[in-house]
């Protein structure tokens, strides 16, 4: 708690207000730290929001799992490379954080910049509805109510996700692409794993994620 407070403080000067923090054993999958906000009094800036459990839209954070599938579909390498160019699908016309188009890439190029348009290319060519249905298997609990809602858009933050959420789909990278549902209890045994993806994409994909600072 003390940490998250003094990080708020340093980042007020950049609007950043309050912040949440899971941490995850990955060795065991017990979650050892929930901090929900910086300030539960701060009346403000939603100090008795918990934070960790609120529905927010996701940014970029699930680029790495749209990859890593890809790999698995045999559809991408990390060193394949694609277009980043302008694109237009039915009217929807994705565009990178700095508005740029870098032309020819590879596909660890694209996740190492999280670039936009490269990733919606790739939503496309594996089909959202896959991976819609990989975190409803992780209990993306909001994702599987607006399954029918969700396109393209989603790969770019597009859907409701939490933080617990995400904390336990990225502790399934560490554990050879296999998820099994954070322990939020003390002997808590009855949880099942489930393999994400393989272990070979997950080795290409902690590659390319250990090369970004």
């Amino acid at each position: 708690e003390k940490i998250v407070e003094d990080y708020v403080r340093a980042q007020r000067l950049r609007n950043i207000k309050n912040a949440a923090v899971v941490i995850i054993d990955n060795k065991t999958q017990r979650v050892i730290s929930y901090v929900g906000s910086s300030n539960f009094s701060d009346t403000t800036d939603g100090g008795q929001v918990n934070g960790a459990n609120a529905v927010r839209q996701p940014g970029s954070t699930l680029k790495p799992l749209l990859y890593a599938m890809c790999f698995d579909e045999g559809f991408l390498t990390p060193k394949a490379v694609m277009t980043d160019v302008a694109v237009n699908y039915e009217g929807y016309a994705p565009e990178n954080y700095d508005k740029k188009f870098n032309g020819y890439i590879t596909t660890e190029y694209a996740l190492e910049h999280s670039l936009n348009i490269p990733a919606v290319k790739s939503l496309k060519l594996l089909g959202h509805d896959k991976l819609i249905q990989k975190l409803s298997l992780c209990n993306f609990k909001q994702i599987q109510k607006d399954q029918r809602k969700l396109g393209l858009s989603m790969i770019l933050g597009g859907c409701g996700t939490t933080l617990e959420e995400l904390t336990g789909l990225f502790a399934a990278f560490a554990n050879n692409g296999v998820y099994m549902a954070p322990s939020y209890l003390q002997g808590d045994t009855i949880r099942q794993k489930k393999v994400v993806i393989s272990p070979a994409a997950n080795y290409l994909l902690n590659e390319i994620l250990s090369k970004v600072n």
